[in-house]
């Protein structure tokens, strides 16, 4: 018995060594077989790259072809510093029209300022010491016959000349303190672009741009966007963040009517949406009845409207004080927020009574009053009505004068300096040719920026 046991364990082990053996090689099968499935999977993976690459390469390949002929339309055909195409306008120089390209207007009028824009900043990034004197030269010398160029003698606003380099400001004068944390342009709407907005936010960081919101007149109205536009602005916001080069573009919603209503009485889903979806990172609050809000008892808004500043603290709140204000604004002073800010209008000043002199820029008339900033030194505070190209540079060192503090940031903001009649039908546009002239202003200033706070995401 022993042995026909022994026999029986000698066979089991030699059963075990086979298939150990057995489970070896089919280990080692299964390892090449794996290997190979592997290398399929590298090699079609690399022919797809490859095939990619090729897609991309004939994309870019068409973009220069697109830009090269936008570029001779805006700056002309000729040599050197050739008289240039008014964005938005008629040609000043010999330019083609517009009309044979394909796409919308706000498209095709995209598509040229951002040439433009491209053209004047790589010359300004070329620029010397040398030619910046020769340029402050040239100035002088044309300024007597500035309204000599362009069609019929007088110089229009959208009428673009050679960019020339930054001017320097005299000893005492006021702008050498002024630190301006933006230049808000406001009023956009569907007449423009969202793109030319991203492409002009990439380049120049103090431009911020100025949405308006109110229920009755989204979308209807000049000044107001609609959702359509919205949601194209998202999808480009959204399409530079995905190819890694996306720099911080400032988007400010100004808020009338029911939706300022709703911040006031708590309501944070609207301010969120715009924070969260689009990017909006202030936010104007516009109680006052000429932007449809019933002003009379603005104070028992103020725990809920405080509830609402202090849920929301990456959002910074824009006050428009005025008249009929001034109770809310005191009331917010006493327990201050790191996000409240404070907005100065004269042209709603002026509505309200409280300035004798015209916020509307007439010919001849005084320019507008402008308050000095509310002594709490946390709240950044901002200044607009009544600026237009041809006054911001003096408004800009009035405002400087009276800010007359190097550690106390202030943005501006222009919309009604930025409209514009383009033909029948459209009296009241968004013009990105005075837009473009605002922007070139404060960039050859060269003011100083404030360091990133809230004034100046």
């Amino acid at each position: 018995g022993s042995h026909v046991s022994g026999l029986t364990a000698g066979g089991a082990c030699h059963r075990g060594r086979a298939a150990a053996v057995a489970l070896s090689a089919a280990g080692e099968d299964m390892d090449g077989t794996r290997a190979q499935a592997s290398a399929e999977r590298q090699a079609a993976l690399l022919a797809r790259l490859a095939v990619l690459e090729q897609k991309l390469a004939v994309a870019a390949a068409r973009r220069e072809e697109e830009v090269h002929p936008l570029l001779r339309d805006v700056t002309g055909s000729g040599g050197g510093g050739g008289e240039i195409e008014a964005i938005g306008g008629s040609p000043v120089g010999g330019g083609r029209g517009e009309g044979s390209r394909g796409g919308s207007a706000s498209e095709r009028t995209g598509a040229k300022t951002r040439a433009w824009f491209n053209a004047y900043v790589h010359h300004c990034r070329r620029g010397t010491a040398a030619g910046r004197e020769a340029g402050r030269d040239d100035r002088r010398e044309g300024s007597g016959a500035g309204g000599a160029g362009g069609s019929g003698g007088s110089a229009s606003s959208t009428a673009l000349c050679t960019p020339g380099p930054a001017p320097s400001l005299a000893e005492g004068d006021p702008l050498r303190t002024l630190e301006l944390s933006f230049l808000s342009l406001s009023g956009v709407d569907d007449s423009v672009s969202p793109r030319t907005l991203c492409d002009i936010s990439q380049e120049f960081s103090f431009v911020e741009w100025g949405v308006n919101f109110r229920a009755e007149k989204q979308g209807k109205e000049p000044r107001y966007a609609s959702l359509t536009w919205l949601r194209q602005l998202q999808e480009e916001i959204d399409r530079r963040q995905q190819t890694g080069k996306f720099a911080p573009i400032h988007f400010a919603a100004h808020l009338g009517g029911e939706y300022c209503v709703d911040v006031l009485k708590g309501d944070t889903s609207l301010v969120r949406t715009l924070w969260e979806d689009y990017g909006f990172l202030r936010i104007h609050l516009c109680p006052t009845r000429s932007h449809g809000v019933n002003s009379s008892q603005l104070k028992k808004y103020l725990a809920s409207l405080k509830s609402v500043i202090v849920a929301l603290p990456q959002v910074e709140f824009v006050l428009l004080v005025c008249k009929e204000t001034r109770a809310l604004a005191f009331q917010l002073m006493n327990d201050c927020q790191p996000n409240l800010a404070f907005f100065y209008d004269a042209e709603e000043m002026a509505l309200n009574g409280s300035s004798a002199r015209s916020a509307s820029p007439s010919a001849g008339s005084l320019p507008p009053k402008r308050p000095p900033p509310c002594p709490h030194p946390g709240i950044h505070c901002g200044y607009g009505g009544g600026l237009t190209v041809d006054n911001l540079t003096d408004e800009l060192r009035r405002i400087a004068a009276v800010v007359n503090s190097a550690r106390r940031p202030v943005w501006v903001d222009l919309e009604s300096g930025l409209r514009s009649s383009s033909g029948p039908g459209r009296p009241d546009e968004f013009d990105l040719g005075k837009a473009w002239a605002c922007i070139r202003t404060v960039f050859d200033l060269d003011l100083p920026r404030p360091r990133p706070t809230f004034a100046s995401r």
